[in-house]
């Protein structure tokens, strides 16, 4: 396979959240950032265009056996370099034909040759995805992060007891088998349900219902936090890093009565 001077680079799902310039204090970021900047003197590291407005770009390596994603380096980058990086961002922005051009220019290539380092990018993204949680290694004194702590994410795995279940046209009698229903038989307006979905990768729990005043999570059924809701359709996301415990479960409460779902089980391994 051809090396690239610039390359692709697809975060796997679980390593979305994971970079320095997100989990840091911006007070340890700027750190690193200035020591980037300052190496490459207004000069993108890639492809050599000068300019005074570089980007700061953390270049990972993933171990899928060890589930691990190593800092390989920090690099100041121009836009168009880092929007090759990012190309599945850059094509949903609408600049992936813009990227591509730059790709093929920078590393002196043909159509076919970006298409094949594409292919093996995606190849990778896809492979690495089968990891939900990545262990963060680094040496950061190489990159002017010297004495700065890196903290590993701590988040749990989510047992969905919704799982295997299609949302569309449920029955009432479906629904009392899903979750526990104290309806006000004098009021109408009771709450539904719409879906309920869990994003592993990020540790996000999502509910859409309507007729719902707020929702209410309990852990180890101690209350932990309320939403609440003006009118029409209710959407709500729980996000379960640094939760500690075991059994989450939430009540939907609207003026017609609640609904009380089954426990999400919280498998609390770090890494896995």
């Amino acid at each position: 396979m051809e090396e690239f001077k610039l390359t692709i680079n697809l975060l796997p799902k679980g390593a979305w959240n994971n970079d320095f310039s997100k989990t840091l204090s911006k007070k340890d970021w700027d750190k690193l950032r200035e020591f980037a900047l300052k190496r490459a003197n207004g000069k993108c590291e890639i492809c050599g265009f000068e300019t005074n407005d570089l980007d700061v770009h953390e270049e990972w390596e993933f171990n899928i056996e060890k589930k691990t994603q190593t800092l390989k380096q920090i690099i100041a980058i121009c836009s168009k370099c880092h929007g090759v990086k990012h190309f599945k961002n850059s094509v949903r922005l609408g600049y992936g034909e813009e990227a591509q051009k730059h790709f093929m220019k920078v590393n002196n290539c043909s159509e076919m040759g970006f298409a094949n380092h594409l292919n093996k990018s995606l190849l990778e993204y896809d492979e690495g995805n089968s990891v939900y949680r990545w262990k963060i290694v680094a040496d950061l004194e190489k990159f002017g992060g010297k004495d700065i702590e890196i903290k590993q994410n701590h988040i749990p795995l989510i047992k969905n007891p919704y799982e295997n279940v299609e949302w569309n046209n449920l029955s009432y009698d479906d629904m009392k088998s899903l979750f526990e229903i104290k309806r006000n038989e004098f009021l109408l307006g009771s709450p539904k349900i719409i879906s309920v979905n869990v994003d592993n990768y990020q540790g996000n729990i999502q509910i859409k219902a309507l007729f719902a005043d707020r929702v209410e999570w309990c852990l180890d059924e101690q209350k932990i936090k309320t939403k609440y809701n003006a009118a029409g359709l209710f959407t709500t996301q729980l996000n379960v890093k640094n939760l500690i415990g075991k059994n989450l479960k939430f009540k939907i409460i609207g003026i017609g009565g609640e609904i009380i779902s089954k426990n999400f089980e919280l498998l609390l391994q770090e890494v896995l």
